[in-house]
């Protein structure tokens, strides 16, 4: 070993006795890169499916035992950017929570030590109104939109689209150019493995099955940028986390997908870490070749972790919770008290136990589960029994061990209640178009969280009926008529679930089966009077139904109780313009704009309803704000051409409907419209050729025939 290196792990000693040494505090501030990948297990990593992260994990330290401390995308990932349990930071489900801004988090405290901050999601259960935004310069949650979408939501967007965005922050940031340098922090998440699994083609065609191939997928797309940095000189220079937010059932335990039961198939997440060499010097960040003496740490010889630390791995337990106070120490930032998480980097490390929990089967009316490992045993209690598994002798979970160790059952159930009682209550707030999203993701929520007593089911016991529903779910989207009998169903077994009840109403809907469907809205918004998404459904389905009075009553009982959902105001708005009360519209899609101004839909609607009140300069004002948020918007284009036309400005509004019947081909009222501002500025035989074509609609479009056919023959012969 060179006299350099001895000297520095003693420094290192001297600072992990003393408390940070004169070298931490002089060490420059690494950049961080922080990749999170949905729905990834851990036996994933290493096993051929992942070259970019193997190599990554050959140069760094791979934790083979980390585990999340919720099997759910937006809980887990707080606990990543905070260093919390869910228990102190409050987030406990997908789409019901949002993190208090009295937590500090990952990006706030590197923010506050100069770092430049970005974040980049794939998908809306990560959207900014959930919280994690705090603290981040760029928060980069856009979901491209269907420009002829209605109540469907884009939910999330591809791996290839998140690094492209990601890509070009950092060309932009000033650690790559000409300009100061400043460290940078960035955080990206790729949503991908989650189901359904639909990977291209070319991965597809490569893997063993479609979840591997979108692991795969998800892989090459941060070997992007990795390479970047490799090619810009960054590599030396940056701090590498790469974690599974949760894993996956795949059929282990019953379980095909997650949220529902706490084993290791869903909790077990990859966790690799790598520093730069720069990093060596700080408590447990030594640079010997083939360190060896740390508990857990196999070295390999010859793989140091870029000089950083010693590459292999490590196989004691650990959590995602961890990951917070190891990136602030790596980068000399002080940890706050109230982060629960140990330093993964530092010596001697001791195992504590791991929490886990769910409460997502509320949303069935089951019992939630709430879990602890010390690493032997592995608890798992639901309402009013535990269970045990010896993880030594029993990794794979199969033989319930409570029976016989009644004692270590006894004293773990009573930490898991320990732990539970001093935790922060959930507030289910969430918003219809909240839950809309989250549904087009693969997820429920419920603002109905059903109380559940000491004898509620384990959801381990009918986890069976939850995939079934899950693939009724999944059916929903192109096969709703083959979900109706599945639903049917589950919604007799389970008179206790209101997702059961409304999703089953849903599918009804779906199939055309309007006034059943309005009848078992009707009947849950009788049970479940105080959900709000609910009786939202229940107003566009009586809108649907033609009864305008009751899809009004039903909005406004859903405003009053979520009036910050923009898509319950937008659901007013409609009904109010389908009661020729624009002036009311107007005021409903002001109100929906003003929540969720990215919506270009919201715009569009505000523009129509403007247009019906005469504002002109409003509504083009309101038609260009949607079309600037999506260019591709073929109802704003052909309003705003309308517009136009009615403003006796046809030259201009011919090239908004071009571009409406370009985005949408089969967008007839908008090829007719451009056939009436072509015939208005002039252009007669072009406007001829437009109305022949849509006398070749479809018979569906009777109204718009008619016109043609009419405007044509006011042509003469041409």
């Amino acid at each position: 070993m060179k006299a350099g290196a001895a000297l520095l792990t003693i420094a290192a000693a001297v600072a992990a006795a003393c408390g940070r040494s004169a070298v931490e505090r002089a060490a420059p501030h690494p950049n961080v890169l922080l990749v999170t990948i949905d729905t990834f297990r851990a036996d994933r990593l290493g096993a051929g499916v992942t070259p970019a992260l193997d190599r990554l994990a050959g140069s760094g330290v791979r934790f083979t035992n980390a585990r999340t401390a919720v099997p759910l995308t937006l809980p887990s990932h707080t606990t990543i950017l905070t260093g919390l349990l869910p228990t102190a930071h409050g987030v406990r489900e997908n789409g019901l929570d949002a993190l208090s801004a009295a937590h500090p988090t990952l990006a706030r405290l590197l923010k506050a030590a100069r770092y430049r901050t970005a974040a980049f999601v794939g998908a809306f259960v990560l959207d900014r109104r959930y919280g994690l935004a705090e603290g981040f310069d760029t928060y980069d949650d856009r979901i491209p939109r269907d420009p002829r979408a209605t109540e469907r939501l884009e939910a999330e967007r591809p791996a290839s689209a998140v690094i492209d965005a990601a890509l070009a922050w950092l060309e932009q940031s000033p650690a790559t150019s000409n300009q100061q340098r400043a460290p940078f922090f960035i955080w990206i998440h790729l949503y991908d493995p989650h189901a359904p699994y639909n990977p291209p083609a070319e991965f597809r065609a490569r893997a063993k099955s479609a979840y591997d191939g979108e692991i795969a997928y998800a892989d090459s797309q941060i070997s992007r940028v990795f390479t970047w940095l490799n090619d810009r000189g960054l590599t030396n220079e940056t701090m590498i986390v790469v974690a599974g937010d949760h894993g996956e059932g795949l059929g282990d335990h019953g379980e095909r997908t997650h949220g529902m039961l706490l084993y290791d198939s869903t909790l077990r997440v990859p966790l690799v870490i790598s520093l730069p060499a720069g990093l060596t010097g700080r408590p447990g960040l030594t640079g010997r070749p083939g360190l060896t003496g740390r508990p857990g740490l196999t070295g390999r010889p010859g793989l140091t972790g870029r000089g950083g630390f010693a590459a292999g791995t490590r196989d004691e337990v650990v959590s995602l919770v961890d990951i917070a106070p190891t990136i602030l120490r790596a980068a000399a930032v002080d940890v706050p008290g109230e982060m629960k998480g140990r330093n993964l980097l530092a010596p001697g490390t001791s195992v504590a136990d791991i929490y886990a929990e769910t409460e997502y089967p509320r949303v069935a009316g089951w019992s939630p589960l709430r879990g602890l490992t010390d690493g032997r045993w592995m608890a798992i209690r639901s309402s009013g029994a535990t269970e045990l598994y010896d993880l030594r002798n029993d990794p794979h979970e199969e033989h319930d061990a409570a029976p016989a160790q009644t004692a270590t059952a006894a004293a773990m159930a009573a930490r898991i209640d320990a732990i539970h009682a001093s935790g922060k209550a959930s507030k289910p707030t969430a918003a219809p178009d909240t839950q809309e999203r989250l549904r087009a993701l693969g997820y429920v929520a419920s603002s109905l969280q059903p109380a559940v007593g000491s004898n509620a089911t384990n959801p381990a016991r009918t986890i069976e009926r939850w995939n079934q529903f899950e693939e009724a779910l999944s059916l929903l989207e192109d096969r709703p008529a083959a979900a109706v009998p599945i639903l049917s169903r589950l919604a007799s077994e389970n008179r206790d679930g209101p997702v059961f009840q409304t999703t089953y109403a849903r599918a009804l809907k779906d199939t055309g089966q309007i006034k059943a469907a309005l009848a078992a809205y009707r009947d849950a918004a009788r049970r479940w009077p105080t959900d709000a998404t609910l009786l939202h459904d229940l107003a566009v389905t009586a809108r649907e139904a033609g009864d305008l009075d009751e899809a009004r009553r039903a909005d406004e009982a859903a405003i009053a109780i979520a009036p910050a959902s923009p898509i319950a105001h937008n659901g007013a708005g409609l009904v109010a313009i389908d009661q020729h009360r624009p002036a009311d519209a107007v005021r409903e899609f002001e109100r929906a704009t003003a929540l969720d101004p990215t919506n270009s839909s919201y715009w569009t609607n505000l523009g129509n309803a403007r247009r019906e009140v005469r504002d002109v300069a409003a509504a083009e004002q309101a038609y260009r704000r949607a079309l600037d948020l999506d260019a591709r918007g073929s109802d704003a284009a052909n309003g705003l051409g309308v517009l136009l036309v009615e403003s006796r400005r046809p030259a201009e509004a011919v090239p908004w409907l071009e571009r409406a019947v370009a985005a949408a081909p089969d967008f007839v009222e908008a090829r007719l419209n451009l056939g009436i501002a072509l015939q208005q500025s002039g252009q007669i035989d072009r406007a001829a050729s437009v109305y022949r074509d849509v006398l070749h609609a479809p018979v569906r479009f009777a109204r718009e025939r008619r016109a043609a056919a009419a405007l044509l023959a006011s042509l003469g012969a041409r």
